[in-house]
């Protein structure tokens, strides 16, 4: 399973505003002013990075985990169903023609659908994908945001990583009141 979200390293810029960092997509760096949404500029700056790849047939790296600190960012739907594809059609021994006539397409439009600059409807990414033996499937998740501080401040760096802490002290914490109730109720 290809997932194409990236965990991402925004941190306050000494300048003003925000540096934006992908540690497994090092070409993909970038800025937003104080004013921006950087989790926006974070999402642009990961589609080109991927885009660039594709348009070179360049290897797509995985994703790694996120570690403190950092926030996860995904790539746009058409952009991950084109990556997959790229990574499916280098990964089998199937040329692009042979591709084209088991799924009744022109060649150009496997083309098309392999060059991050044409617009590719998502229903056809898909059924080249399962000729591939792969499946395009969607998942909704909450999206990527900076926490905010009391203050309205988006909160980085030490500050976010201590809020982290807390929040898990507190997860950890309801489980074994909760699981004390449940043993206490039976």
């Amino acid at each position: 399973m290809s997932t194409y979200v990236y965990p991402a390293r925004i941190t306050r810029a000494p300048e003003g505003g925000w540096n934006i960092r992908f540690r497994d997509l090092p070409d993909a760096l970038s800025q937003a002013g104080a004013d921006e949404d950087a989790v926006d500029i974070a999402e642009g700056c990961l589609q080109a990075a991927i885009e660039g790849r594709l348009l070179y047939h360049d290897e797509i790296p995985e994703p790694s985990a996120p570690r403190p600190g950092e926030v996860l960012v995904a790539v746009p739907l058409e952009t991950a169903a084109k990556a997959a594809l790229l990574a499916r059609v280098a990964a089998s021994s199937m040329s692009q023609v042979a591709l084209a006539k088991a799924v009744g397409l022109d060649e150009k439009e496997i083309r098309r659908m392999l060059d991050p600059s044409h617009s590719s409807k998502l229903p056809r990414l898909a059924r080249v994908l399962r000729v591939l033996g792969q499946e395009l499937q969607l998942s909704v998740v909450d999206a990527a945001q900076l926490p905010r501080s009391a203050s309205g401040g988006a909160v980085v760096g030490e500050e976010l990583e201590a809020m982290q802490r807390k929040a898990r002290y507190r997860v950890a914490g309801r489980r074994k009141a909760n699981g004390s109730r449940k043993r206490g109720a039976a």
